[in-house]
């Protein structure tokens, strides 16, 4: 991506010594903070006035700055700022190209990030104010990922003075008719801006207020009718009682929302930062409480629009939560689960993908869950793909080692008798006493697999006769008492010429 010279660098040795510190602790966010801001000023970082980097800059000191916002972002992928960083560098540096790329990037792991849209959306407004038809589709855009986001006045601002001051009436009214259906912290002004609206209406925005059918529905009155000043002042005014009930309860869900707004302190992500139980619990319930009211409110006929499309505004709230709580590997697997209950596999593998992406390889609990879900779709490859990379790392993890015999059991069931023999003689090996205990459940676990028929297992535990373990024990006793005194053979026996065991 980059061809740096080397020879080039200004103060080069205080840039290697700040750039070793930051890539020999991958994970120590401070060092990298320290060798971003040494970057954006390294030519001058001698003299008593500091000069930041620009598009004049020469291009090794330019690549710097990019190669290092570049690494800490991939290091840090949810740091919503050093994103909007790295690509306003990119737009400083007059390559809009890159800079879109980026934001896309960052939006494909923080979807709903309200600040990286803003950001976004202020770099296309500089280059697409007049093209009508592009800013509405990158408006739509960040409205469907952030348009239920409790504090996304500052978005709907936006999103309505550019239609206002391009004279986009239809547009600016219908959106406006969308927000005042949204529970919000500043509700308030847009119902006031829309009930201006209904007041001042004309025979033809009030077109962009109600259709032919609902004029004739609700009201039993056609567009003719509307010609008798009498009539058309009536019909603005039983329009307002009509808003007067959305207000109430757009009002009422606010307030609820605010219950769980108001005890979040956190609202982005801090590396190495624990947040506390009652902040942890706080978005638990928060999530809970809109599943629950989606739920209860599923069966009626007729409710408010945020019902109708509380499945947007559930995603928010995990999203928002996911920010903050990225390091959490529960808010993960309960997002991925909440897909899975609605039978979208996809986004629960894609959730847990990029759950993957935001936490460090030894973070287990998502790359087991993965496993699982590949299992499940019979992607075995990439299921053996991830065991695979994680016993490079962790060779001697019982939990690991469990899945890729329950992997290799789909795949390959002769194999699982042979892998187990063979990390059972390696641990004995091993002289450890703590590891060989631990693994020992593996006897356990090997009861399990009906490609081991009950003759194989018999001959697995004489060889081990000698052990006096727990695990050994207990799984000896369950072997004795199903097959031994029962009398019953093994569910599944395996051809004569099916196994090739070297052990005995």
């Amino acid at each position: 991506m980059f061809d740096l010279d080397f020879a080039s660098i200004p103060n080069k040795e205080a840039w290697i010594s700040s750039a070793r510190q930051a890539t020999e602790n991958p994970s120590d966010f401070k060092n990298w903070e320290k060798l971003v801001q040494l970057t954006e000023i390294l030519p001058s970082i001698n003299h008593k006035t500091k000069n930041t980097i620009t598009a004049h800059s020469k291009e090794v000191e330019k690549q710097l700055v990019l190669i290092t916002h570049e690494n800490l972002v991939i290091n840090f992928p949810l740091l919503e700022q050093y994103w909007i960083n790295y690509a306003e560098w990119h737009y400083k540096f007059n390559d809009l190209s890159n800079c879109m790329k980026t934001f896309e990037r960052a939006l494909k792991i923080i979807p709903s990030s309200l600040v990286i849209w803003i950001a976004y959306l202020e770099i296309l407004m500089k280059v697409y104010y007049y093209d009508h038809e592009t800013m509405i589709k990158y408006f739509e855009r960040a409205r469907i990922s952030i348009g239920y986001h409790y504090y996304c006045s500052i978005f709907f601002d936006k999103y309505l003075i550019f239609l206002k001051k391009n004279k986009l009436e239809k547009n600016y009214h219908f959106i406006l008719r969308r927000i005042i259906e949204i529970p919000q912290h500043e509700y308030l002004k847009y119902f006031k801006t829309y009930f201006s609206l209904i007041e001042n209406a004309n025979l033809d925005t009030i077109k962009y207020i109600l259709s032919g059918n609902d004029l004739k529905n609700d009201f039993n009155l056609s567009w003719v009718d509307l010609l008798n000043e009498d009539t058309f002042s009536k019909l603005k005014t039983d329009i307002r009682k009509k808003f007067v009930d959305l207000y109430i309860t757009t009002q009422y869900y606010t307030w609820k929302f605010y219950e769980f707004e108001k005890r979040l302190k956190t609202n982005y992500f801090k590396p190495h930062h624990e947040l506390s139980r009652l902040e942890l619990n706080t978005w638990n319930s928060y999530i809970e409480y809109v599943e629950v009211l989606n739920l209860k409110i599923a069966t009626k006929e007729r409710e408010h629009s945020l019902i109708k499309n509380n499945q947007a505004l559930i995603q928010s709230v995990y999203e928002r939560c996911l920010v903050v709580t990225g390091n959490y590997h529960f808010f993960w697997i309960k997002l991925a689960n909440y897909y899975l209950n609605y039978n979208n596999i996809d986004l629960a593998k894609e959730t847990l993908l990029r759950g993957i992406y935001a936490n460090p390889i030894r973070n287990l609990k998502l790359r087991i869950r993965l496993i699982d879900l590949y299992t499940i779709t019979l992607e075995f490859d990439k299921a053996k793909a991830i065991i695979y990379e994680l016993l490079q790392l962790l060779p001697n993890n019982l939990e690991i080692f469990c899945k890729m015999l329950q992997v290799e059991h789909f795949t390959l069931p002769s194999n699982v008798e042979k892998l187990i023999m063979n990390k059972l003689t390696e641990i004995s090996k091993s002289k450890n006493a703590l590891l060989e205990n631990q693994f020992d459940y593996l006897f356990i676990e090997m009861l399990d697999y009906s490609c081991i028929p009950t003759s194989r297992l018999r001959k697995i535990f004489e060889h081990f006769n000698r052990k006096k373990s727990t695990y050994y024990i207990k799984a000896k006793t369950m072997f004795t008492e199903l097959y031994e005194n029962s009398g019953s053979k093994h569910t599944v026996e395996a051809k004569k010429d099916g196994w090739c065991c070297e052990y005995f």
